[in-house]
């Protein structure tokens, strides 16, 4: 689609998705479709006016429903959207009316859908939603339809219509889906549900054509692997008053700010609701339902192990159904080895049968180096025949990963249930593998529900205690094991399947004598026969039909739940990380704050805090396990589980682990020992948080402001990062609070072994006898911006505990904020996000970008390359631009999570010979109207002064506010006027700009001027969690206490007390002192000042035969360096004059005269030089706001100051060859 050239080219982003043009249709249809590699799930947004319990007079005011009639249901289409990472194959949105008004039947509705192509998956009719019109019985029924999952059976479903019913309707497509509305039409809503084999959510709106009767029907499937809430419309001009109107979504986070929170409901597996009836149970069988259950004991009564092998391949045969490439989760465990002891040889055959070369079957496992999963899968991958038939991708992770993942985990799975969380985290580490090379993938998911699987039956008293407990948390599966399964797959677009939840299977394997299942609890400490699953376990005991068998340790190994089995140490240092952000009298009005479900921990109270923030009035929704775990509510008690999970989790290892010796005399195996095991061995987190073998954790009261001692014991990485670069600042003899300008930045604020940073800055004003005309790179703090940030210092941090600096930093940024708005005079609406740095503050525009077009391409278009900072190209891709990130730390990371695919168009801001490129602009708006064509998101820079002061001739707006493009300006030199930024605030351009710059703030702080329809359109638009909400996202930069008001979405998500970027803090305060001591002088004088300023340097470069003047913009003098050999010095070159420049070197010349020496000797700081061509580079004297200032009381004093300037560069011009010589 784009050519590439020698500096310019373009990559559409892969993380959105194109829009196509809409299909026709009677009713308004909104569609967008993506590239055939996209790996979405389903997902689906539906509403409809309430006509059946009451007959409201016109409409009420309901935002889904109130655009029915318009060509775009914009509500509709943005709801949908938050439901992107379901399924953006095809987004389809549509809405209309049905019913008659003559007989009160007529509603609005709205249907949307996003959809995850696994089955048809290029036929665009597949599409949902369906709108199909059946004549059934002489009658017309239109009917709508959203769905989401697979219907296995679909093919006989259709077969038995034509066939018992005479049914005569073509199917359009081969959508598994489509047979819903067929079946619907015919046979209605409850039957329909009764007849599907799979794993559905589904809603339908039908209208009798000849009567005008509507429908509204929903529907869950028998196991509730697919989810489905509903809940009363909310009126939009009302906070209290329930409208007539249902809303349906898949997840909650679609119905927040739709329905009245307290009316919403998930629809149970097996139900279906009506209006009419409410919520039903279709699902109905004996084995479930029937306390008296037990066909065991009837005469006859059978059930074979072949017959139970039969009925298990089966099911797993029909879940093969795809027209995309899948794989499996192979956790380690004997579930998931049998599945795919038994799909292997099933899918060799398919790979026969389809020709060509073999493909192996891609196998996904999760865990720490040497957990007891991952050593396990290797063993089972090994003896199913290896790499011939398997790609096994292993998911390693760490304890450091872990905890910044929260609140991500918490805003997907919409729980706040402790043990559920706890093993979700693996879960998405596993399907994030899992989605980057497949579709969909089959799971081990259900086993211990139907084999008596976990550890604690071990104590249950009788047969028929562990009969009644399988049904028990069979009944909560749709809760527990299939929520997390649906959600973390979900969230990567990742379809799981589950064959041992197959309705066949479960009822044969339900209808055996649970005596078979009985756990003896010796056998489970020598792990042996009569352990859990022990019927299980003996079923697949023989070699498959490949003559291949799980290996025995395998097949043996104690049951672990996942957040167990991945690694035995994680749990408990998550647990005692996030114990520690709940403080103690948070835990005492717990049941105050939270009546309902009431956390019983300080780990709870975490989750439960995060999920109130995200969907607040909806904790009744969530059923947690009673008793706050899984062994907590059987009828028997179980030492074996806490709350906070199993007690001894050595239990879990086993003789695949290196180092590890387990009881494995009942199976003779024996392995060799190789190394240490990963207890023993020391973990940076591990050791971080002050654990010990005991795993006892030693806590700082009082370590945000700790010694470098303390650094050990600091919490977070982000702390780690801080406290190692402020110890580093005092080993060099700075004091605690210049230390602490240091950090909250990248690589280029760190002190390094000369005792300055990368620009040979340090964090305090420079000698008054040294002079600075750095002012476009990077600066000392002057006298003014250092006292007034340390003022700040000793005011609001000094002595400051960790527990009050986060209030403090709020108060903090909200004040520079207002600050900041009132000297740029921005216009009411207008908001501000301060960030470390202008390199960073590129990445806002592209999440901003995201937030308003979620399931959009991204195009970014830059200009001015080369001379932008070196941080921009990469972060104009998403990439990380430095060796270190503010939360982060040192990293050696590519792409911010969710970032993943944006590149865009670069173009320099010089042709070969130096010259400007004057066509950058014209370039760039080609650029837009391509992408714009195609269907794509354009971003558009503008650079407002780059690093030579060259403007591009037009600074872009935002396109329809924000609707078609987004204009950037790069202001970060910060030498504009207020008139012109009241041009870009008017245009809707997206400003970046820093303080670090003109106005002589330290390096570096940053700040997004965001214009005000822009951000209007963000306060309502969903925040991308994708790319905020991961450590190593946004959140590797930001957190909620930099963002405005209008983000609150953000902010929610980016909220971490252990994020807190104190030096950002203090050096936008001397920044903003400097702003302010400028405020007092007009726009026209300090554009008069600088032009004086500029012809004076001038004069005095054009003196010297070797310096020569590049260029001239506004307040920067661009100067080249001649040779005495001809020619001019290159950017190699041009480095040892800028470094020579801020270091006394008269020593180096003794033959310099009384004038060079006194120059040489001098101590001068100019910006870095910049590569113009290539033949040569430049240097650069910046007039910065200080000098501003003395220049307009005090002009000989300060030319002085730059004749001495330009002198030291004509005696190092003229010394050249001797200094290089000299090798200093």
């Amino acid at each position: 689609m784009f050519a590439k050239k020698a500096a310019l080219f373009l990559v559409a982003s892969s993380s959105g998705v194109a829009a196509f043009s809409p299909n026709a249709s009677a009713n308004n249809h909104i569609g967008v479709n993506g590239k055939s590699s996209q790996r979405l799930m389903c997902g689906l947004v539906a509403a409809i006016d309430d006509i059946w319990t009451s007959k409201p007079v016109g409409y009420d005011d309901i935002a889904l429903l109130n655009d029915y009639d318009k060509e775009t249901n914009e509500v509709l289409k943005k709801t949908s959207e938050i439901l992107y990472h379901r399924g953006p194959d095809g987004m389809t949105c549509s809405s209309g009316a049905i019913g008659k008004k003559d007989v009160g039947s007529n509603a609005r509705w709205a249907m949307g859908h996003t959809r995850l192509a696994i089955v048809d998956p290029n036929n665009r009719k597949a599409d949902m939603p369906f709108q199909l019109d059946f004549e059934v019985d002489g009658k017309m029924k239109k009917v709508k339809l959203a769905a989401n999952g697979e219907i296995y059976n679909h093919e006989k479903v259709y077969a038995d219509l034509v066939e018992n019913d005479g049914w005569t309707h073509d199917r359009i497509s081969g959508s598994d889906c489509e047979v819903i509305a067929h079946s619907f039409a015919r046979h209605g809503g409850a039957a329909t549900a009764a007849k599907l084999d799979g794993m559905f959510a589904f809603v339908v709106f039908e209208e009798d054509a000849e009567t005008g009767n509507v429908k509204a029907f929903a529907a869950r499937d028998p196991v509730g692997i697919k989810p489905l809430y509903f809940g009363r419309a909310s009126n939009a001009d009302s906070e209290t008053t329930d409208a007539t109107g249902y809303v349906f979504a898949s997840e909650l986070k679609a119905l927040v700010g739709h329905v009245v929170p307290k009316s919403v409901t998930a629809i149970p597996a097996g139900h279906y609701w009506t209006p009419e009836e409410g919520v039903v149970c279709y699902h109905n069988p004996d084995w479930l339902r029937k306390d008296d259950y037990a066909p065991w004991e009837e005469e006859g009564h059978e059930i074979t192990d072949d017959q139970i092998r039969e009925a298990f391949d089966k099911a797993i045969k029909k879940r093969m159904m795809a027209d995309v490439d899948y794989g499996f989760l192979l956790s380690g465990g004997v579930d998931s080895a049998v599945v795919s002891n038994i799909l292997l040889p099933l899918y060799k055959e398919a790979q026969l049968e389809k020709g060509g070369e073999f493909k192996p079957i891609p196998t996904f496992t999760v865990g720490m180096e040497n957990s007891p999963d991952v050593m396990a899968a290797k063993a089972v991958v090994k003896d199913l025949g290896g790499s011939k038939y398997i790609n096994h991708i292993i998911r390693h992770f760490t304890p450091d990963e872990v905890f910044d993942m929260i609140p991500k985990i918490v805003y997907h799975m919409e729980t706040y249930e402790a043990e559920l969380i706890r093993s979700s985290i693996p879960n998405w580490f596993l399907a994030e593998a899992a989605a980057k090379e497949v579709k969909m993938v089959l799971t081990g998911e259900g086993a211990d529900e139907l084999f008596a699987g976990y550890l604690y039956f071990q104590d249950a008293d009788c047969p028929m205690a562990l009969q009644n407990e399988l049904k028990r948390i069979y009944g909560m599966l749709g809760n527990i094991n299939l929520h997390r399964t649906d959600r973390m797959t979900m969230a990567h677009g990742l379809e799981a399947r589950v064959p041992f939840l197959d309705t066949e299977f479960t009822e044969l394997v339900m209808s055996v004598n649970p005596t078979k299942k009985i756990v003896d609890a010796e056998a489970v400490k020598s792990n042996s026969r009569g352990r859990e699953k022990t019927m299980l376990r003996e079923l697949y005991e023989a070699p498959n039909t490949d003559g291949y068998s799980i290996p025995e340790p395998v097949l043996w190994r104690a049951k672990a739940m996942q957040c167990e089995g991945v690694g035995e140490d994680w749990v408990s240092i998550l647990q005692a990380s996030v114990s520690a952000l709940v403080s103690d009298e948070e835990m005492e009005g717990a049941a105050e704050k939270f009546s309902l479900h009431t956390p019983q921990t300080k780990e709870e109270y975490y989750y439960r805090r995060i999920f109130e923030e995200n969907f607040p009035g909806m904790e009744h929704v969530v059923t947690p396990w009673e008793g706050g775990g899984r062994a907590m509510g059987a009828a028997w008690k179980s030492d074996l589980y806490t709350r906070e999970g199993l007690k001894n989790v050595d239990m879990l290892s086993h003789s695949l682990q290196e180092g590890k010796e387990t009881k494995v005399s009942a199976l003779s195996a024996t392995f060799d020992v190789r190394k240490p095991s990963i207890r023993s061995s020391s973990n940076s987190l591990f050791s971080r948080l002050g654990f010990s073998g005991n795993k006892n954790f030693n806590r700082s009261t009082s370590a945000s402001f700790a010694s470098s001692a303390d650094i050990e014991t600091m919490d977070s990485i982000s702390e780690q990062y801080c406290e190692k670069a402020r110890a580093e600042a005092i080993k060099f003899g700075y004091s605690e609070f210049e230390s602490w300008l240091t950090t909250g930045g990248d690589d280029r604020s760190l002190i390094l072994d000369s005792g300055a940073n990368k620009y040979h800055i340090k964090p305090r004003p420079i000698n008054q006898s040294d002079i600075f005309r750095g002012s476009c790179t990077g600066n000392p703090p002057t006298h003014r911006g250092y006292d007034a940030a340390r003022t700040m210092y000793e005011k609001h941090f000094k002595g400051l505990k960790r527990e009050d600096l986060d209030a403090a930093l709020v108060t903090v940024f909200e004040s520079q904020r207002r600050r900041l708005a009132q000297y740029l005079n921005l216009p009411s609406g207008a908001e501000i996000i301060l960030c470390p740095s202008g390199s960073d503050a590129e990445y806002i525009p592209i999440a901003m970008a995201k937030a308003l077009h979620p399931t959009k391409f991204i195009a970014n278009g830059i200009t001015q390359f080369n001379e932008i900072g070196a941080g921009t190209e990469p972060a104009s891709r998403g990439d990380y631009f430095s060796t270190h990130a503010p939360f982060l730390g040192a990293n050696d990371l590519k792409t911010l999570s969710g970032f993943d695919g944006i590149k865009g168009l670069f173009i320099n801001a010089r042709n070969d010979d130096g010259s400007v490129r004057v066509s950058a602009s014209e370039e760039m708006n080609e650029f837009c109207s391509r992408q714009l064509e195609d269907g794509f998101y354009p971003i558009i820079h503008g650079v407002f002064g780059g690093k030579t002061g060259v403007r591009d001739t037009v600074m872009p707006g935002s396109q329809e506010v924000g609707d078609k493009s987004m204009g950037v300006v790069d202001a970060c030199q910060g030498r504009f006027t207020l008139d012109e930024m009241k041009q870009w605030m008017n245009q809707e351009s997206v400003v970046l700009f820093t303080t670090s710059k003109f106005f002589q703030a330290p390096p570096f702080c940053g700040a997004v001027i965001v214009p005000p329809g822009i951000a209007k359109k963000l306060s309502s638009a969903p925040a991308p969690m994708n790319m905020i909400t991961d450590s190593m996202g946004l959140g590797a930069f930001l957190t909620d206490k930099e963002l405005p008001v209008c983000l609150q979405n953000w902010k929610n998500a980016l909220k971490n007390e252990g994020n807190n970027n104190v030096g950002l803090a203090l050096r936008w305060e001397a920044g903003l002192a400097a702003m302010e001591a400028l405020s007092s002088v007009p726009d026209t004088d300090r554009m008069s000042v600088s032009h004086e300023w500029a012809s004076a340097v001038k004069f005095m470069v054009d003196s010297d035969d070797l310096l020569d003047i590049f260029s001239i913009e506004r307040s920067i003098v661009s100067i080249r360096i001649g040779k005495h050999s001809g020619g001019w010095l290159d950017m190699v070159e041009a480095r040892d004059l800028y470094r020579w420049m801020s270091l006394e070197i008269s020593g180096l010349i003794p033959h310099a005269t009384d004038d060079e020496r006194m120059a040489l000797s001098t101590i001068i700081y100019i910006g870095q030089p910049v590569s113009v061509s290539d033949s040569h580079a430049i240097v650069r004297i910046a007039l910065g706001v200080e000098s501003l200032l003395t220049y307009t009381v005090d002009k000989v004093t300060t030319l002085k100051e730059d004749e001495m300037t330009v002198r030291k560069l004509a005696a190092i011009a003229k010394y050249f060859d001797h200094l290089k010589a000299s090798g200093s």
